[in-house]
């Protein structure tokens, strides 16, 4: 009888009260109820217009809004847009509202999080059966056949998807935006404060340049704006790999040991394409080959990570070696499957191939390779075969049009950011008329959990979004340290501080 009651409860915020009509029990969405319970999670399966109009039909978002720690002086509604694309976000809500970020954004306003269509529980599942399909076949065919079976299996799936009224087009950062404004509508919720990082700035500023009204104020974090002037993957890295390469010059120790640190990534990276290490897999002495293009996701993967900045250096020369006995702890240290949410390949490339394609000749993968010979791992081709058999069609000029808005937004780029460096905030930040642009030191992705002084901050803006900001805390954060000898120890320690921090 409880259970039922707060079931049918109505979920009551701000002075405003939320639809009931669409509210589930939360193991709908993928979410325990026991645990949505004892934390105050409500949760809600509703229906959103498929492109805009209602004769297209509906698809149905997973929400779940987490109720503020203290109800009685609540703010307005904050909304969580997550990165990506393809990134489920509600199968790592629990983690989320545990962390320490979270947990006291929460305080005094309730937290808005939903699945992007296509994407963890929400609505339409893209290609059912696909990746089990492939997988089987890996087992029996060669990896040009496999990809053989992939194009023709997509060309399949996208034409039955189009036949169930589903077009592939409406996968883009515009239509996430268009589908956080109709869960705003569905909850009946005026105004609302936005969060986005990485991929879910694109969408928060399409949804500023769509329905600024409903915005009071908005953080970017690591944004990725409409108008960035690279969709690639090699450029922002190589601008990521420069500042590592100054930072190492203003340190004498790391100077005097790695002195081309370039020099030792390309030789790492051409030596292991060419002969790849072999690494367990498990107890029976089965190997597989730990290439040039895993080595250099790896290294991508760690100046993701604050806590690994200071051994970067110190990695690639060992990998330049040859080293195999790092190879293990290196990867169980930043290797987790898991850890940015569930997966949807579908979606993503969905998005990808639409908004993704080469703008001019300095695009196409050609010119890059020619120009970042060193970074080829990252060469991501949207012009193949496989855009071509799931979405071939491109985005309008005008959805890389520059945001425009006079609403307070706060800007936060992580100096280290390999995916979203801070000439992207700055530009993100020049055509919005009341930003505050913050580069944050010895931090990259998602930098508004760098520190208290980071999340101090973020919270002191939603408070006070007309506010001058006070960044006084952020340029006293002390630089990396890098470190220059004994890597396994490192590692471990590493390791360590990262498991207390989960």
């Amino acid at each position: 009888m409880k259970a039922a009651i707060l079931f049918c409860a109505l979920f009551i915020y701000h002075g405003i009260v939320a639809q009931d009509k669409f509210k589930c029990p939360c193991d709908k969405i993928g979410l325990d109820v026991k645990w949505a319970a004892e934390n105050k999670v409500n949760c809600y399966f509703m229906s959103v217009p498929r492109d805009g109009s209602a004769a297209s039909g509906k698809h149905n978002l997973a929400v779940a809004v987490a109720e503020a720690k203290s109800n009685a002086s609540a703010r307005e509604p904050l909304l969580y847009l997550h990165g990506g694309p393809g990134i489920a976000t509600l199968g790592n809500l629990p983690k989320y509202l545990k962390s320490k970020t979270w947990d006291r954004m929460r305080e005094d306003r309730p937290l808005v999080f939903f699945d992007y269509r296509g994407t963890g529980e929400s609505e339409p599942l893209l290609c059912p059966g696909l990746d089990k399909t492939l997988a089987e076949a890996s087992t029996k065919m060669s990896p040009a056949e496999v990809n053989t079976l992939k194009l023709e299996l997509l060309r399949k799936c996208r034409a039955a998807h189009l036949a169930e009224g589903i077009d592939i087009a409406s996968f883009s950062s515009h239509q996430s935006a268009q589908d956080a404004n109709a869960v705003r509508l569905n909850l009946n919720i005026p105004t609302w404060s936005v969060y986005g990082v990485s991929h879910g700035t694109t969408v928060a500023l399409n949804l500023l340049r769509d329905h600024a009204k409903s915005v009071n104020a908005m953080i970017l974090d690591s944004p990725f704006p409409p108008n960035a002037p690279w969709l690639d993957f090699v450029r922002p890295f190589a601008v990521s790999f420069e500042n590592l390469e100054q930072k190492i010059l203003e340190d004498p120790n790391a100077a005097a040991r790695f002195p081309t640190i370039r020099k030792s990534f390309a030789n790492a990276y051409d030596s292991l394409n060419k002969e790849p290490l072999q690494i367990a897999v498990d107890n029976k002495g089965n190997t597989r080959p730990f290439t040039g293009n895993d080595f250099a996701w790896s290294i991508w993967n760690a100046l993701l990570k604050p806590i690994a900045l200071p051994v970067v250096p110190l990695a690639i020369t060992e990998f330049e070696k040859r080293n195999a006995s790092i190879v293990m702890p290196w990867m169980m240290s930043f290797s987790d499957p898991n850890g940015f949410g569930k997966f949807s390949e579908y979606q993503s490339k969905a998005i990808l191939c639409f908004e993704g394609g080469p703008r001019s000749a300095d695009d196409t993968k050609d010119a890059l390779a020619r120009k970042y010979p060193e970074f080829a791992a990252f060469n991501m081709d949207f012009e193949d075969e496989l855009c071509a058999a799931w979405q071939p069609k491109g985005a309008p000029a005008s959805a890389f049009l520059p945001v425009s808005s006079d609403v307070p937004v706060l800007v936060i780029s992580g100096e280290y950011d390999p995916v979203c460096p801070p000439v992207f905030g700055e530009l993100t930040a020049k055509t919005l008329s009341r930003s505050t642009f913050v580069t944050v030191p010895a931090a990259s992705h998602a930098a508004i959990h760098a520190d208290d002084c980071m999340r101090d901050l973020a919270i002191g803006f939603l408070a006070q979004p007309g506010a001058a900001v006070d960044t006084q805390c952020v340029a006293n954060r002390p630089k990396v340290s890098f470190v220059t000898q004994d890597l396994a120890s490192a590692l471990e320690k590493v390791k360590k501080e990262s498991a207390a921090k989960k």
